[in-house]
């Protein structure tokens, strides 16, 4: 069979063959580059955004680090005690303490270290006759001259017996160096 093409049937192979070659440029080299350039420009994105995060840390540090400089040219750091203050922290928790009707303390929670910080959670309980009282002392545990961190606050009234006063409860959490 080798007969000669008409002209239609030539214009129609080379329509055909036009269109194929688009189609093999569209799918095997412009689709796998336009692909290429949005996951690029995705990744540019994801950087960009993970940059401006980093100079935000970089600048919070900044400042952290020239709030720290201040502090210490005032005079107003707190050093952290070195491991195992229990006997000092126990004298100075019975001073603060001593203006209270009565008061419990729980040692129970143990020490946990987290790098080279040990940290001491105590569990704390008193009672004073007034509120102002109450606030006192909390005032005198946050502004101890040891390091440390008040959680789990809670003050209640209590009334009944012919008596009345304030119960304040907290986990205080003292830091130590272990070194």
């Amino acid at each position: 069979m080798n007969r000669e093409l008409t002209g239609r049937e030539k214009v129609m192979l080379l329509i055909l063959s036009v269109l194929v070659m688009a189609l093999g440029y569209y799918k095997l080299i412009l689709e796998p580059i336009n692909d290429q350039v949005a996951a690029y420009r995705d990744s540019t994105e994801q950087e960009q955004t993970e940059l401006t995060t980093e100079l935000v840390r970089a600048e919070q540090l900044k400042k952290m680090e020239s709030a720290v400089a201040e502090l210490r040219q005032r005079g107003d750091v707190k050093p952290i005690p070195a491991y195992d203050n229990s006997k000092a922290l126990m004298v100075e928790l019975h001073r603060i303490l001593a203006s209270a009707q009565e008061y419990s303390l729980d040692f129970s929670a143990g020490t946990t270290e987290e790098d080279y910080i040990v940290l001491r959670p105590i569990s704390l309980s008193y009672t004073t006759a007034t509120y102002t009282q109450s606030r006192a002392i909390l005032d005198a545990l946050s502004g101890s001259d040891y390091m440390n961190k008040i959680s789990n606050l809670s003050i209640q009234t209590e009334t009944g017996r012919g008596e009345s006063g304030v119960k304040t409860a907290m986990v205080i959490t003292y830091f130590e160096v272990r070194q």
